[in-house]
């Protein structure tokens, strides 16, 4: 039963990094020899068994964003790296809400979720700062998200 318990909790994770942000499936973007993996969604999205086991709510008020670094080494097999990350979530009013990314590592998998508020249907602006571990450099991420609440 332990096993089956560890599979299902690999398998949710996955899920969490492959899941479509209603509609819009997870983003690559490249910077030397990293590449960012991310997507934003809302918690509604995320199975029960998901949101409980991380501590998440599941609502449409409530978002989640899912960040990956990953080193390109010139083998076929990107590595998971771990890196600082701060951010923030803007909508189109101004009104900004800090991101508290927490470090999740599963097996080989290392990614990062934050969660922000959702204030009725609005476009959230991320911008984010990355420094992979043991990187001098720092890597600036922006992307946008269009939300709709019921």
């Amino acid at each position: 039963m332990k096993l089956a318990y560890k599979i299902g909790l690999l398998a949710g994770a996955t899920l969490l990094m492959l899941l479509p942000a209603r509609g819009r499936a997870e983003q690559v973007q490249r910077f030397d020899d990293y590449q960012v993996h991310y997507n934003a969604l809302s918690s509604d999205m995320l199975p029960a068994e998901v949101a409980a086991q991380y501590k998440f709510s599941r609502s449409s008020k409530q978002g989640l964003v899912n960040i990956a670094v990953q080193k390109l080494d010139g083998t076929q097999t990107p590595v998971a790296v771990a890196a600082s990350i701060r951010g923030t979530a803007a909508n189109l009013a101004g009104q900004r809400s800090e991101l508290v990314l927490r470090e999740i590592r599963e097996a080989d998998a290392i990614y990062y979720l934050g969660e922000f508020p959702v204030r009725g249907s609005d476009t959230l602006n991320f911008d984010l700062t990355i420094t992979p571990a043991g990187s001098a450099r720092s890597y600036a991420l922006k992307f946008s998200k269009n939300y709709i609440t019921d």
